[in-house]
C-alpha cells in the first residue's frame, strides 16, 4: 500500500450542543462540548483538529481522524460572540455524536 500525505483534513458542522466551562487552557477559557449532532462532515484545508490526511493510492481513500477525544480545539466563539477559547470533545460525547450522522459529506464549509 501507498499513502499520500494530503493538505487536507475533515472538520464537523455541529448544531444543537451546549457549552460548559471547564477552566482555561493557554490562558483562555476552555468549554467542553456536550450534546448536539453532526449536519455535515467537511474536507477542508484547515481542519480545527490540526489533523492532515493521507490518500490510499490503492484504493482511493482518504484517511483521518474526524475527531480527536480531548482535544484542546482553538476557536473565537465562545459563549460569548468573538470570545477566543478553546474546545474539547470528551470520548463519551464523540461516541453519542457519531449516533448524529447522516452520512451527509461535503467539501469546504
Amino acid at each position: 500500500m501507498t499513502y499520500i500525505k494530503t493538505s487536507v483534513g475533515f472538520s464537523i458542522e455541529l448544531t444543537n450542543y451546549k457549552l460548559e466551562k471547564r477552566g482555561s487552557f493557554d490562558e483562555l477559557p476552555l468549554y467542553e462540548v456536550l450534546g448536539g449532532k453532526i449536519d455535515v462532515i467537511a474536507l477542508v484545508n484547515e481542519p480545527a483538529i490540526e489533523s492532515h490526511s493521507f490518500l490510499d493510492e490503492n484504493k482511493r481513500n482518504i484517511i483521518a481522524p474526524v475527531m480527536i477525544p480531548e482535544k484542546k480545539i482553538y476557536r473565537n466563539n465562545g459563549l460569548y460572540k468573538g470570545e477566543k477559547c478553546y474546545w474539547y470533545f470528551s470520548a463519551e460525547t464523540i461516541k453519542e455524536l457519531l449516533k448524529t450522522y447522516n452520512g451527509k459529506v461535503k467539501v469546504g464549509h
